[in-house]
């Protein structure tokens, strides 16, 4: 049985991908595993209390997710002027990082970072699989939901979560991809392929643990057994582009 909510963007979203640096932070076109399991945690504890977290994590933990993305993204190239950290490891006469200027501020220095942002036109639909105990949960926790990924990408519920039997078209798995190990493909065949977008998701891995997601614990996530990267491919293609923005659209690629 799948349970399926349907979200709209109120918001531009930006959620870089994993592998991003601070100066230079591509966006995803949607949430990934990862931040959809984890923004229902943090609901479940916001409404339930800390207690109940444990248990609703290993709930959410055994979901299978798919989304269907909205129809249309497109994605602004830009760069902004951002405050970072000053660096004292450096000896004094080496020369500054790329992008920092020699103006600082306190304990921050000023820099340039590139950026994007996606503004989604249409809507995205979520799709959970699992036993009709956890689908319970995420039906009562589904309207608490306000944004996924980086705060400020705000998304609103727009009609009660209905469940079906199959899963309609249109869907594609998150939490199934291609995994790279040293280079090589780990699952999938390259004549399975579809055409489309990459994108790169990260996932709840098998050994991931609700005292390594709590902040307060101590524990890290390591990676790659805590939090797991696939690739998945989506049905876009791009459309229009310059220097400012890129405009991708959902269906066939030919």
């Amino acid at each position: 049985m799948w349970l399926i909510a349907e979200y709209s963007p109120a918001a531009l979203f930006s959620l870089k991908i994993g592998v991003a640096t601070s100066t230079g932070a591509k966006t995803l076109f949607l949430p990934t595993p990862f931040a959809i399991r984890t923004a229902f945690l943090d609901a479940a504890i916001r409404v339930r209390g800390v207690d109940a977290g444990e248990e609703i994590f290993n709930t959410l933990k055994s979901l299978r997710l798919a989304a269907r993305p909205p129809e249309r993204v497109a994605v602004t190239n830009l760069f902004a002027k951002v405050l970072k950290p000053k660096r004292n490891d450096k000896k004094k006469g080496e020369a500054a990082e790329d992008g920092d200027e020699a103006e600082s501020t306190g304990a921050m220095t000023k820099s340039i970072a590139f950026r994007e942002y996606a503004h989604l036109d249409g809507m995205l639909t979520l799709a959970f699989e699992g036993e009709a105990d956890a689908l319970n949960v995420v039906e009562a926790l589904a309207p608490q939901i306000n944004y996924f990924g980086k705060r400020g990408s705000f998304f609103q519920l727009t009609n009660f979560p209905q469940r079906v039997e199959t899963l309609p078209d249109g869907f594609t798995r998150v939490d199934e991809g291609l995994g790279f190990e040293n280079g090589k493909v780990m699952n999938g065949s390259l004549a399975a392929f579809p055409l489309g977008m990459i994108q790169l998701m990260d996932d709840w891995g098998e050994e991931l643990t609700f005292e390594k997601v709590n902040v307060y614990s101590g524990e890290n996530i390591k990676m790659p057994k805590d939090r797991v990267r696939r690739s998945v491919i989506f049905p876009y293609r791009l459309t229009r582009s310059s220097r400012g923005f890129s405009y991708y659209e959902w269906g066939e690629v030919r």
